[in-house]
């Protein structure tokens, strides 16, 4: 069985290079005061399962909100349909080439009446 072992040494220095020898010589025995080094060990396993645990976790809870907690079902008018879309999102649509047509506006709006009046007898 594999195991992971950290080694923590805690000393005075003045700078990184002396610190790390004295490590070295307190790892080798030359000193023997001043330093003070805290050990633990465990398997392997135990660090991966923890790490990779944590990491799936995340990862459900990013895309469990990107799917379920941002969009909402919302009615379509007059249709009487759901569709899923995400909250105050719009659709950038080209101007109708229509407008100088009266006859189309007029049909428009009598179509659009229409469509208010069933949506408000349903």
């Amino acid at each position: 069985m594999r195991y992971r072992t950290l080694i923590e040494i805690v000393c005075d220095a003045s700078s990184k290079d002396e610190a790390i020898n004295l490590a070295g010589d307190y790892l080798r025995g030359e000193v023997d005061g001043g330093v003070t080094m805290k050990c633990g060990s465990a398997p392997l396993y135990r660090h991966r399962l923890r790490k990779y645990t944590l990491a799936s976790v995340l990862t459900v809870m990013v895309v469990g909100f990107m799917f379920i907690g941002a969009p909402q079902l919302q009615d379509n008018a007059g249709t009487g349909t759901k569709q899923l879309r995400l909250s105050d999102s719009y659709t950038m649509m080209p101007e109708l080439k229509t407008k100088h047509r009266s006859d189309f506006r007029k049909e428009w709006e009598k179509k659009k009446d229409e469509a208010i009046l069933d949506f408000i007898k349903n």
